[in-house]
């Protein structure tokens, strides 16, 4: 993807995770959520989305330059690969083995509380995926069949 491409869909992004957040505030001050049981509804759903995107920056057996660039432009971070690859050596397993078991049960829970705000999660997921995915110059076939399955199991 090219720097406008990917800038335009990072300000897009970015536009999509500050109404979510403003959605999740707006369900923790109505009671909506369980802060004793799940922590910070933000927090929550913001792991859930990194255990999603470790695996797709590491779905090729590879985390690139430009993948850390794109997490790190999308969320502020400063990401080196090899603190990339350090902490994926840390949770990679974890990761891989429970991110579709964490991702269902993150979307039971937006489904329980606003279907419209499950709805705006699976857009921010499928959006910040397919930038990480793009950001190597086109998406790996290793990377398009892990979106697939994403799509197809989890994001339903």
């Amino acid at each position: 993807m090219n720097e406008d491409g990917m800038e335009r869909k990072s300000d897009g992004f970015r536009v999509l995770y500050d109404q979510f957040v403003n959605s999740c505030d707006a369900a923790e001050a109505a009671g909506k959520w369980d802060k004793e049981e799940y922590g910070e509804m933000e927090g929550y759903f913001f792991n859930t989305l990194m255990g999603i995107l470790m695996n797709v920056v590491n779905a090729d057996g590879n985390i690139g330059e430009r993948e850390a660039e794109a997490l790190n432009e999308n969320f502020g971070f400063s990401y080196t690969v090899d603190e990339l690859i350090e902490l994926y050596g840390y949770c990679g397993k974890d990761l891989e083995a429970n991110y579709a078991e964490n991702t269902r049960a993150a979307m039971e829970l937006l489904c329980g509380i606003d279907e419209g705000l499950a709805e705006r999660f699976r857009e921010l997921v499928l959006t910040i995926c397919g930038i990480v995915a793009e950001s190597e110059d086109g998406v790996l076939e290793s990377e398009e069949h892990f979106l697939d399955s994403l799509k197809d199991a989890v994001l339903k």
